[in-house]
């Protein structure tokens, strides 16, 4: 009878034992696969990284190369470039199709405050005269939001109309959208001024699946040198 109780006893801690392992087998290849698929993620976003990073450096040679088509020139201008095997599209548009918040013409605010609907706003411009005055001036076309005297539907209208990387106080009418134009055209001396840069946001975006999207956007400023063809103002990823 002892015997058999003995056994008994040590059958149950056997089976006990070949669980707790069974369990642990389990979770150890419940890990294991998760830390291959998070692996492979890490992998692939790394990757998709620099493909959109390599379509910046694509376009930023066709813009020096002047292979992109004439349209480019236009206010905004979607074409596919090639990194490795894979095609990528890259959003092409000339800064300085923007009135520049630290540099532009007040005038040229002003009546285009008016062509997006303002009917007054000239507290709301004393206020880009005052943080024009700060040092450094203007760091983010969004601080605009902040300035009080203007209608908050306008201001974020208003948004889609301005730069802070032109760095002059001519508007480049080509790139310019049909609202600016119109604003600009109140002003002859104005209309006949192009800015002496060729300054362009180059965005690009790439996905390899789930958890893989990057967004990168650049400001490239082209010279008409050979020795130094370009200069990069801004790179940011999302």
């Amino acid at each position: 009878m002892k015997l058999g109780n003995e056994q008994g006893i040590a059958m149950m801690f056997s089976l006990v034992a070949l669980v707790i392992l069974s369990t642990l087998t389990l979770s150890f290849l419940n890990l294991s696969s998760k830390a291959l698929e998070t692996t492979e993620t890490i992998i692939k976003r790394a990757q998709s990284q620099a493909e959109a990073e390599g379509a910046i450096h694509v376009a930023i040679f066709k813009l020096v190369n002047n292979e992109f088509p004439t349209e480019v020139y236009g206010n905004s201008h979607k074409h596919q470039v090639e990194v490795g095997n894979q095609k990528i599209e890259v959003d092409v548009n000339n800064a300085c199709g923007r009135w520049d918040i630290n540099e532009g013409d007040l005038k040229i605010l002003d009546a285009l405050l008016t062509a997006l609907g303002s009917a007054e706003h000239k507290d709301f411009i004393k206020g880009i005269q005052k943080a024009r005055a700060m040092p450094g001036g203007f760091q983010s076309t969004n601080q605009i939001l902040s300035i009080p005297g203007l209608q908050a539907d306008i201001k974020q209208r208003l948004i889609n109309e301005i730069t802070l990387q032109c760095r002059s106080d001519a508007v480049d009418k080509v790139s310019a959208s049909s609202t600016l134009k119109q604003a600009i055209k109140k002003y002859p001396d104005s209309y006949n001024k192009f800015p002496p840069q060729r300054i362009y946001r180059i965005t690009a975006s790439n996905s390899k699946g789930p958890g893989t999207y990057f967004s990168t956007h650049a400001y490239v400023e082209v010279f008409e040198n050979p020795e130094r063809p370009f200069k990069i103002i801004d790179w940011k990823v999302n």
